[in-house]
């Protein structure tokens, strides 16, 4: 799967929900697992603006790269942060969209 950076030098990154499990099923039973650290993934869902456009986006983070003390509308960082385009078949349709993860999500410095 190829992936493309993000950079967030220029953006402003605020906190927009508390960090929560991601799961593989729609019941929530069996917790999705990050392929590279083997850990258990949380969403977070972040606003993104930059160049006076704002948008929500759910960024990945593997557990252990969750920063301590994050709260809604704080500005926040990540590391690794990176884009991967995904498709699949649901129900016999064809399915794609874009994923975002972050190795980790922190306060931002001297916030």
């Amino acid at each position: 799967m190829k992936t493309m950076p993000i950079d967030q030098s220029q953006a402003l990154v605020i906190l927009a929900s508390e960090p929560r499990p991601r799961f593989k099923d729609r019941d929530g039973r069996e917790p999705a697992i990050d392929r590279t650290t083997g850990a258990h993934l949380h969403q977070v869902d972040v606003m993104f603006a930059f160049n006076g456009r704002a948008e929500v986006i759910t960024v990945n983070v593997p557990e252990p790269g969750l920063g301590k003390g994050l709260k809604v509308g704080m500005p926040v960082a990540f590391t690794g942060l990176v884009a991967s385009a995904w498709e699949n078949e649901i129900n016999g349709k064809d399915r794609h969209g874009i994923s975002v993860r972050g190795d980790a999500v922190t306060a931002k410095a001297g916030a």
